[in-house]
């Protein structure tokens, strides 16, 4: 009877509990097995053809995990010693069976039930023999490790390319995130990982429903460490949005990026204040099928990118408000919903916070213009009305000087005008004193520096904007450099009414300029005379209606260009006071005025100072203050004869 019993024993012994357990193998201890494994150069082809080693540091294992183990236990397939080369795989199952079944689940898991040969298993991101706990420096899941061991084959560009994965290197760009910085520089080992977002076991593709990186389930996923951010996106428009359904709302990748996000303080990040408008917002907001879908309008971004605001972010200001400085950055709502930024009762406040001391006058007028016959229309019109003024000014002057430049290069060329280049005569007469030349240069210079820095703000993405905005610093210099311009020039138009209305000579300059009906009949004939229907051109006394029109242009633009320039300079004030609509209005004007000012500039007065063949390569009255004698007759005959009347008297 106990022969019976003891060979029922054996028979249980061998047919269910050695071949789980591997007692057969009870006899091999580590050491035996370091008898061939201690050597350092053994090493086996893989089934990918890869060189594998087979040395294993028997100090390093017995600090691991499983250092109490006796090697028999994962290779159970042995049997005797030496053993088969190719060994049965080890079956971690047996002791960790929970997380097998989900690893089992996953797209890793998947793939490797399906015989592929690249896919992961337990010990390619735990390692084989020196498995340590994950907050141990040496364990290969580690936060500081952990990118690297994902790396072996998400930054493997064969792996890559066999595979299709959409992003060929994740490691890299994780490992300039503001994430891994917090635990490589802060040891701050809470800090997200590849496994908190991706999951470890259970990892999923990004189009699985149940993947933690499923656009549905981001900010879910971003909840476990940012919970309170989490609540208050949730009740976000966007957060809404994405509840209801519309897989195009915006979740935290989508602004922060996926895998290199950066502190909010990082320039290179998606979301510092220089970026969000040009690109995060804009990468939406300006997609058409975004738009068109959930009927939006792409006016905001159009709007802002040519506002004061949008100008000077893409200037690279970074103190300029963005779309996040209005509309927040997690709470964004709808303008209807009274607890937005932008409700129409809380718009004061928001723009308070960088305009201090104005009133609800902010609120009266729309803050994203878009100018058209039904929508702004006094701000369509104004504009509409520049432009055509643009055109037939600047055509008219273009016409002008083209058909007087003919006119004298023919002669010129004929040798047959009146100034001939043999002086006749060294007398000079005083068309500019000291006082008027220095009134000229200042006015000169102020007018420059006012165009560049001016029009480096409306296009600062030109070259030559460059030094005034895009380097270090150099947008805050630049609008300083523009109001001082823009005092030189405010604070000499007043000297100047002082010059022309206390000084003898400068009411003379007054009465000169006026216009009179003179100067009708003179641009009449002087047409005659470009176009061959008149002999002589007309007889000019002191100031010419080519330059009376200039003065006056010139004082109509300065009062045009300072009122608005004021209002544009003391904005809060003007906020205070105005509905922002007067703002911008005086915006466009300011624009349209500074084009045609500088237009009339380049094509009027450059002409007649450098190109014209009378005085080619320049005219030196502006520095000299003095005009020859021949030039007088030429020019101005009617001021020369009564000058050289008076003389004679």
């Amino acid at each position: 009877m106990k022969t019976r019993l003891y060979v029922f024993y054996a028979v249980i012994l061998c047919c269910f509990i050695l071949p789980v357990t591997g007692s057969f193998c009870s006899d091999f201890s580590n050491e035996d097995c370091m008898e061939c494994h201690s050597d350092s150069t053994l090493t086996k082809m893989s089934e990918k053809g890869v060189e594998v080693p087979l040395y294993v540091d028997l100090s390093k294992f017995s600090a691991s995990l499983h250092g109490e183990f006796q090697c028999t236990e994962c290779h159970a397939s042995i049997t005797e010693l030496p053993h088969e080369e190719e060994l049965k795989k080890p079956d971690c199952g047996l002791c960790h069976e929970d997380v097998t079944e989900v690893y089992l689940k996953s797209y890793h898991g998947h793939a490797l039930a399906e015989g592929d040969l690249d896919a992961p298993c337990c010990w390619c991101c735990h390692s084989k023999h020196y498995i340590y706990p994950k907050d141990d420096s040496l364990s290969t899941i580690n936060p500081l490790n952990q990118p690297k061991t994902c790396a072996r084959c998400h930054s493997d560009p064969t792996l890559v390319e066999k595979h299709r994965i959409p992003i060929p290197d994740p490691s890299e760009a994780y490992q300039k995130s503001i994430h891994y910085k917090r635990i490589r520089e802060e040891e701050i080992i809470s800090s997200a990982t590849c496994s908190d977002c991706h999951g470890a076991h259970d990892l999923q593709p990004a189009t699985h429903p149940g993947s933690m990186i499923n656009r549905m389930n981001v900010p879910k996923t971003c909840s476990k460490c940012h919970e309170e951010i989490y609540k208050v996106y949730m009740e976000s428009v966007h957060g809404q949005g994405l509840l209801a359904g519309a897989s195009e709302s915006p979740v935290c990748t989508d602004c922060h990026s996926e895998h290199s996000i950066k502190e909010h303080t990082d320039p290179t990040s998606t979301v510092f204040t220089t970026v969000v408008s040009k690109r995060t917002c804009a990468h939406c907001h300006e997609a058409e099928q975004i738009i068109s879908k959930y009927g939006l309008t792409e006016a905001p971004v159009n709007s802002y990118n040519d506002s004061y605001h949008g100008l000077a972010v893409r200037g690279g200001s970074t103190v300029a408000a963005n779309c996040a400085s209005c509309h927040g950055v997690h709470d964004i709502r709808p303008s209807s919903d009274p607890k937005s930024s932008i409700h129409k009762d809380n718009l004061m406040k928001t723009c308070a916070k960088c305009h201090p001391g104005i009133s609800a006058n902010v609120a009266v007028g729309k803050v994203h213009i878009k100018p058209t016959s039904e929508s702004d229309r006094l701000i369509y019109y104004i504009s509409k009305i520049y432009i055509i003024l643009i055109f037939v000014v600047i055509g008219g002057m273009l016409l002008h000087n083209g058909l007087d430049f003919l006119k004298k290069a023919r002669a010129k060329y004929k040798n047959i005008h009146s100034h001939s280049d043999t002086k006749v005569s060294a007398n000079e007469f005083v068309r500019l004193n000291l006082n008027e030349r220095v009134q000229h240069v200042l006015l000169m210079v102020s007018f420059f520096i006012l165009v560049f820095t001016g029009f480096a703000l409306k296009y600062p993405e030109s070259w030559w904007a460059a030094p005034l905005v895009r380097w270090e610093g150099a947008f805050a210099f630049r609008g300083l450099l523009h109001r001082i311009a823009g005092a030189v020039m405010i604070a000499l138009s007043f000297y100047h009414l002082f010059y022309i209305g206390i000084t003898r000579r400068g009411r003379r300059h007054l009465i000169d300029l006026f216009p009179r009906w003179k100067d009708v009949s003179d641009v009449i004939q002087m047409v005659k005379y470009y176009i061959g229907l008149a002999k002589d051109k007309p007889r000019f006394a002191r100031y010419n209606y080519m330059e009376k029109a200039e003065y006056w242009a010139l004082v109509w633009g300065t009062i045009v260009m300072s009122v608005t320039g004021v209002i544009l300079w003391y904005e809060n004030l003007a906020m205070k006071f105005f509905p922002k609509w007067v703002s911008d209005v005086s915006t466009v004007i300011h624009l349209y005025e500074a084009i045609l000012a500088t237009l009339a500039i380049i094509v009027w007065h450059f002409y007649f100072q450098f190109l014209d063949p009378h005085v080619y390569p320049m005219n030196f009255t502006c520095i000299t203050g003095k005009i020859s004698e021949e030039d007088m007759k030429e020019e101005h005959p009617l001021e020369y004869e009564k000058l050289t009347d008076t003389s004679k008297g």
